[in-house]
């Protein structure tokens, strides 16, 4: 206590520049010591650091391009990017982390590689209540199903470790989604120079829980025991890589998990660590097994966002 004392009698400046070697929710908390601390604490010095370097730059291909002469200081901008701000015409989003001041990355349905998705008899485009984007994309029948997204990891924060997630819905109608599982991946570094590659792989089935009775047991009495043999097939992979390599974990078989924040449920396709170097980031949801027709998947977006380390 002593020490925030004397830090009192330091000119705010100073007080400022060492706020801003914490982080948001540090300075949120330190306001309160005093007016002298209030003052340093609304400085432009201090929240210039918590705002990415370049967000000048996403500003001005942002939705927040217009609303920039209302923001009369940085602890502004900063606030108002703690709430999702479209850029690109709607297509992507970025948000900063309210306490630690990390960005979130998110790309819209319409900037993945979705196989089929411009054939209208396998996908349709459409508007959703609750979604930011314009669109999401609606499964109507494919036996195929495979979803790619790639960014630049310049655009997130650095030495951060992040999680990336598929955002989805099922809807009533849906079928033929959890049969066989798929396999996700997350992709860190070029193919062009396999040393620095950092990938990460995994199973995950589209359980759905909220699936409509009559069409849940008509899908059972068609499917059931393809389902069963389907998973019996895993588990017997799983063990036998287990049998193969004693030292080897047993691969993590992951659902659908709803959201807090929202309706939408998610799947993790992966973790990495983001480190000083701008490198490429390629994510994946493939089927791998099989050829099943499905229908009502609701794609919303891939979300790419910081995780406790």
């Amino acid at each position: 206590m002593a020490g925030i004392w004397s830090m009192g009698v330091l000119p705010e400046d100073c007080v400022s520049a060492i706020l801003s070697l914490t982080t948001p929710s540090d300075v949120g908390k330190l306001s309160l010591v005093s007016w002298g601390f209030r003052r340093a604490a609304e400085s432009d010095v201090v929240w210039g650091r918590f705002l990415p370097k370049n967000y000048g730059e996403i500003v001005a291909a942002s939705e927040m391009s217009g609303e920039e002469c209302g923001l009369r200081s940085k602890r502004e901008i900063f606030f108002r990017m703690c709430s999702p701000i479209l850029m690109e015409g709607g297509k992507k989003s970025l948000e900063l982390e309210r306490f630690r001041g990390k960005i979130s990355y998110t790309l819209s349905a319409r900037e993945l590689d979705i196989t089929w998705s411009s054939d209208p008899l396998c996908w349709t485009w459409k508007s959703h209540p609750e979604s930011r984007f314009p669109e999401v994309a609606e499964l109507r029948t494919v036996s195929w199903l495979e979803i790619h997204g790639k960014i630049r990891t310049q655009v997130l924060s650095p030495n951060t470790k992040y999680g990336a997630y598929l955002l989805v819905k099922i809807s009533e109608r849906a079928y033929g989604l959890d049969l066989m599982p798929a396999q996700v991946c997350v992709q860190l570094g070029n193919n062009n120079n396999t040393n620095n590659v950092v990938c990460t792989k995994s199973s995950v089935w589209l359980h759905h829980k909220h699936h409509h009775k009559k069409l849940q047991n008509l899908e059972c009495l068609f499917y059931g025991n393809r389902r069963e043999r389907a998973r019996k097939l895993m588990l017997a992979h799983n063990n036998n890589n287990n049998n193969n390599n004693k030292e080897e974990e047993e691969e993590e078989i992951r659902v659908l998990t709803p959201r807090v924040e929202d309706d939408w449920l998610e799947i993790e396709l992966g973790v990495f660590l983001n480190g000083e170097n701008d490198e490429e980031l390629h994510m994946s949801f493939m089927e791998t097994k099989g050829f099943q027709l499905k229908s009502g998947l609701i794609i919303h977006a891939l979300q790419i966002r910081p995780i406790p380390s």
